[in-house]
């Protein structure tokens, strides 16, 4: 697999800074190697991943904690300068606090929110995201129609507390609109809960959802094609 900026200089990409967020998660090693343009390197380390985005003028970054596996290699505490006796674990926070602090004023970093989780953790985890300097928010895929699972409704109502408490702190919130019919059975996968979405029709929710939040960015997620593109931009 390639990363981001991998593919970017593979194809000769141009990169337009105010239409492109790099993901980026905490299944990396650490070395002391900088990005060198001139010689082969591997992207799974952490700081030739940065430098290399940095080269080509990424300035947004989404930074999660991931979802990996065994085969794949995971930041340590200690690989960015945490104490492994009081930090066990590397997440979004300490991979934020790092890259503010080892690359200052190079990034606008933002965040993943999941709205189906209970409320009280995850507002609590977005707390500690902010603290350290996560600047937006992206939202797991906003799904209007409530009456086919109970916990679709306390979903929607952990996101107007969110969104509450971003539009206090001026923080800016983008919402994930899930675009494909066909793949909506990966919808539980995506949200990590086994829920029920009913029958899901993707064109009715993002109706629904610029009705709701008209004032409100959105990511369009899984969609396809020109044709898919240019409907939806009658709703954006």
């Amino acid at each position: 697999s390639y990363t981001g900026p991998e593919m970017i200089s593979a194809l000769d990409l141009s990169v337009f800074p105010e239409k492109l967020a790099l993901h980026l998660n905490t299944f990396h090693r650490k070395t002391e190697e900088k990005y060198d343009p001139t010689k082969e390197q591997s992207e799974q380390d952490l700081d030739i991943l940065i430098q290399h985005a940095i080269a080509l003028g990424v300035k947004y970054l989404l930074c999660v904690s991931g979802d990996g596996s065994e085969r794949l290699p995971r930041l340590r505490p200690e690989d960015l300068g945490y104490d492994p006796e009081t930090v066990k674990t590397v997440t979004s926070v300490q991979l934020i606090e790092y890259i503010n602090k080892t690359y200052p004023g190079q990034f606008t970093i933002g965040v993943a929110f999941n709205q189906y989780e209970p409320a009280e953790e995850e507002l609590a985890k977005l707390d500690r995201k902010l603290a350290v300097g996560a600047a937006f928010i992206i939202t797991q895929p906003v799904v209007m129609d409530e009456t086919s699972d109970p916990r679709l409704k306390r979903a929607n109502e952990t996101l107007r507390e969110m969104l509450r408490r971003a539009d206090a702190a001026g923080i800016q919130v983008i919402l994930e609109a899930w675009m494909s019919q066909k793949l909506a059975y990966l919808l539980p996968q995506c949200v990590g809960h086994d829920i029920d979405f009913g029958a899901f029709d993707p064109w009715a929710n993002l109706k629904a959802m610029r009705e709701a939040y008209p004032e409100k960015k959105v990511y369009l997620s899984m969609i396809f094609g020109r044709e898919g593109l240019a409907r939806a931009e009658t709703y954006l």
